[in-house]
């Protein structure tokens, strides 16, 4: 599973149309006082082809946090699907889609 995007500035000053993010990290992180019990950080990678190799070089980077229990909430089949719905939900992937 991958994200569409078509991104209008990329970390390097320039859009680019049919970005595809894909989810690099997906962890749960317990937490020890105060807030959710459990939270997730869920790194995004997005790249310039749908099918980026090992020296291929990201055009865009994000990081998200969120509460275990949002990411849970989100539709799909397993946990790294719900991620993937979770983000694609983010007001900074508005206009996103699943590929």
């Amino acid at each position: 599973m991958a994200i569409k995007l078509d991104l209008t500035n990329s970390q390097y000053g320039y859009a680019f149309n049919g970005a595809y993010f894909r989810i690099v990290t997906a962890a749960i992180s317990r937490m020890r006082e105060g807030g959710p019990k459990f939270t997730v950080m869920i790194d995004v990678a997005g790249y310039a082809t749908a099918t980026p190799g090992d020296d291929t070089r990201e055009v865009d980077f994000r990081r998200y946090h969120a509460d275990l229990a949002e990411v849970e909430a989100a539709a799909g089949a397993n946990f790294l699907d719900k991620c993937y719905a979770w983000v694609m939900a983010q007001g900074d992937m508005a206009g996103s889609i699943a590929v």
